[in-house]
C-alpha cells in the first residue's frame, strides 16, 4: 500500500486495509527501523497549528533486486532499488548460449560483480527475477521449450536455486513483459489485454482481471506457432505454416530474398536478427519495398489476431517488439485492427516507452518477491544482527 500510494500517512493506511491505527503504528515502525520505509512531511492546505502531516514511502536504498533477462541476442542483469530505480547494468555476450550450464554459470559470476561493485550487502537482496526465451512447467519449474535459446528441457528452476542462494522467479520473456506493463507501466490501468511482441519471432501474453493466463501446458499466448497459411513456409519449430513464416520478422526478411529457411541453430537466429535490425533501421533510408514487406506483415499479424481479440474482447491490445517499435509495421497493425471493428485500445512501442525486457524481470521481481507474501522480513533483521557481529 506504502508503495501505490506514496505520502500516505498512517490513518489512511489503518482504513484502507482495515485493522486498527495501533497495528499500522507497530507495523510501520518495524519497517522504519529496518530502513524499508521513511517518513516525508506532507504538504496540505491547512490553517490549524501543530504538528505538520507526515506520510510513508519507500526507502528505495532499504533493499535491492536483480533482474536477469536470457534472450538468444541479449543477456543482461540490472540491480535496481525496491523502488525500481536502476543502480547498475551488466549486458553479457555468454560465447556458447546454447549451452545453458556454461550460460547460467556466466550470469552467477556477472551477478556476484554487479553485486560487489555496488557494496550490496546480502541480506539485503531481496530477491532475482529471471526473463527467459522460453515456457516452464509452472507446478515444477521445469524448462519445457526454449526454441530460440537452443536449451534442451531441463530443471531451470531447480538449477537456479542451486547457483543463487536468494528468492528467485522465472516467466516466460513475453509474459514478464505484460506482467510489469500492467502492474507498473502503461497498461496498469487494464485489467484485460493481449501483448503482442513481435521480432524475428513473434510471442504473446494474455492477461484477464489481470491474472496471467497459462493454459493447460502453459504455452497460452505463443502466437508465433498458431497455425495460420495451408502449404505455407517451413517454421523453426519445423511444422508448416504458422504465423511467424507471414508476419515475423523473418516473413519481413522472406519477403526480401534475405532469408530463405528460418532459423534452424542460435548462431543462424543471431545472423538473421541482426540483419532484421539493418533493414527495420529507418526503413533503410524510405526504400519502398521494406516498407511494404513490414506493412504486407503487419496486415497478416493484424488479420490472424483480429478473431482471437474478438473473441477474447480485451481493454487493450499492445504491440511491442523490434518491429512493434516500427513506425510502419505499428501503424498498419493499428490500421488493420480499427478498419475491421475492433473497438479497444491499441497501444504500439512505436508511440509509447515500453518495458524492456531486463526492467520487466527487475518488476517480476518486486510484484513477486519485494510487494506480496513471499517477502522474507527476517531477513533483513538477521542480515543486521550479523553484520553487528562482524563489526564487533
Amino acid at each position: 500500500m506504502i508503495f501505490e500510494n506514496p505520502k500516505i500517512d498512517r490513518t489512511q493506511l489503518a482504513s484502507m486495509i482495515g485493522v486498527s491505527n495501533a497495528a499500522v503504528s507497530n507495523i510501520s515502525g518495524e519497517l522504519l527501523e529496518a530502513g524499508l520505509i521513511k517518513e516525508v512531511e506532507v504538504v496540505k492546505n491547512t490553517i490549524n497549528r501543530g504538528r505538520k502531516p507526515v506520510g510513508l514511502e519507500i526507502n528505495g536504498h532499504g533493499g535491492f533486486v536483480l533482474g536477469v533477462n536470457i534472450l538468444a541476442t541479449d543477456v543482461s542483469i540490472v540491480l535496481a532499488d525496491i523502488c525500481g530505480c536502476v543502480i547498475d547494468q551488466i549486458d553479457l555476450n555468454p560465447r556458447r548460449i546454447e549451452n545453458p550450464e556454461k550460460t547460467l554459470n556466466e550470469v552467477k559470476h556477472a551477478a556476484e560483480e554487479i553485486l560487489k561493485k555496488n557494496k550490496v550487502p546480502r541480506h539485503q537482496l531481496f530477491g532475482i527475477g529471471f526473463g527467459i526465451a522460453g515456457f516452464l512447467d509452472q507446478s515444477t519449474g521445469e524448462l519445457k521449450r526454449a526454441p530460440y535459446l537452443g536449451w534442451p528441457p531441463f530443471d531451470l528452476t531447480a538449477r537456479l536455486n542451486q547457483l543463487f542462494d536468494c528468492e528467485l522467479v522465472v516467466e516466460n520473456v513475453t509474459r514478464s513483459i505484460a506482467l510489469a506493463e500492467n502492474r507498473f507501466g502503461v497498461l496498469s490501468s487494464f485489467k484485460d489485454l493481449i501483448l503482442i511482441r513481435s521480432g524475428l519471432g513473434l510471442g504473446g501474453a494474455f492477461i484477464s482481471e489481470r491474472q496471467l493466463l497459462e493454459g493447460r501446458e502453459n504455452f497460452a499466448g505463443d502466437i508465433g506457432h498458431i497455425f495460420a497459411e495451408r502449404g505455407g513456409g517451413i517454421c523453426s519449430c519445423g511444422k508448416m505454416g504458422c504465423l511467424n513464416t507471414i508476419a515475423s520478422g523473418w516473413a519481413v526478411m522472406h519477403m526480401l530474398g534475405d532469408a530463405r529457411i528460418s532459423y534452424a541453430t542460435i548462431n543462424q537466429f543471431r545472423r538473421q536478427n541482426a540483419r532484421l535490425a539493418e533493414l527495420v533501421s529507418d526503413h533503410a533510408k524510405g526504400s519502398a519495398p521494406i516498407v511494404e514487406a513490414l506493412s504486407r506483415a503487419s496486415q497478416r499479424l493484424a488479420m490472424h489476431i483480429l478473431p482471437i481479440c474478438q473473441a477474447y474482447d480485451p481493454e487493450a491490445i499492445c504491440l511491442t517488439g523490434p518491429l512493434g517499435r516500427n513506425e510502419a509495421y505499428a501503424k498498419t497493425f493499428k490500421d488493420e485492427l480499427f478498419k475491421n471493428g475492433l473497438k479497444c485500445q491499441i497501444i504500439t512501442a512505436s508511440e509509447t516507452k515500453i518495458i524492456s525486457p531486463a526492467m520487466a524481470a527487475v518488476y517480476l521481481a518486486l510484484s513477486n518477491i519485494v510487494y506480496s507474501t513471499r517477502f522474507d522480513f527476517d531477513q533483513v533483521s538477521r542480515g543486521e544482527a550479523e553484520a553487528k557481529v562482524a563489526f564487533k
